[in-house]
């Protein structure tokens, strides 16, 4: 036999033993000549029996169940709405104030713009408003006065997700600023007479 083949057998004798051990030992009690009790598993000699322990309890239990999934609607409530979503939501925002067409008349040029929508919006949302084509960037509902020249105005409105993105663009309004000229309320001066 090669040197090899016998520290293979060697090795392998070496493992098996605490497996023999085990399987034909037991547990011993040991009293030394001082009265000390010890338990031990190696057998102390050739004479030495094994202690006849009662049978261990074991008690089985239920694994411990795992943790529900989340349900469908737990699962959407924790993720923000998608961009469809909220175009759905948000579908009938549009500007409240002007009406399409309306007049304004001894106003001092002055106009209450608003918009918004059947839904409360979020603050997570915001929105800008164009005047005659000009952004501003304002919350996502609400009104502000503007002060704008004479003439034909226009405004419309977007609603903006949280990465500034448009969701929703209202239509545009048309609306007209107009004031009286100076002289208008004055009377007529009557021929042959200066007006005052």
């Amino acid at each position: 036999m090669s040197k090899g083949m016998i520290w293979v057998i060697a090795c392998a004798a070496c493992l098996a033993q605490p497996l023999f051990a085990q399987e034909s030992g037991g547990i011993y009690k040991v009293v030394d000549e001082e009265g000390n009790v010890t338990y031990t598993d190696q057998r102390p000699n050739d004479a030495a029996v094994p202690m006849d322990l009662p049978e261990l309890s074991v008690i089985k239990t239920d694994p411990a169940p795992a943790a529900a999934a989340p349900t469908a609607a737990e699962d959407q409530a924790d993720r923000p709405p998608t961009r469809r979503e909220l175009q759905r939501q948000f579908s009938d925002f549009r500007i409240l104030q002007p009406q399409q067409e309306e007049t304004f008349w001894g106003t001092a040029n002055t106009v209450v713009v608003a918009w918004g929508g059947s839904q409360p919006i979020p603050p997570e949302l915001s929105a800008r408003l164009y005047v005659d084509g000009q952004p501003r960037d304002v919350a996502g509902s609400g009104s502000v006065t503007l002060t704008l020249d004479r003439g034909e105005h226009q405004v419309y409105a977007e609603l903006l997700d949280a990465r500034k993105r448009p969701i929703v663009t209202t239509e545009r309004v048309t609306f007209f600023i107009k004031q009286h000229s100076v002289g208008f309320n004055r009377s007529a001066a009557r021929p042959g007479q200066r007006a005052s």
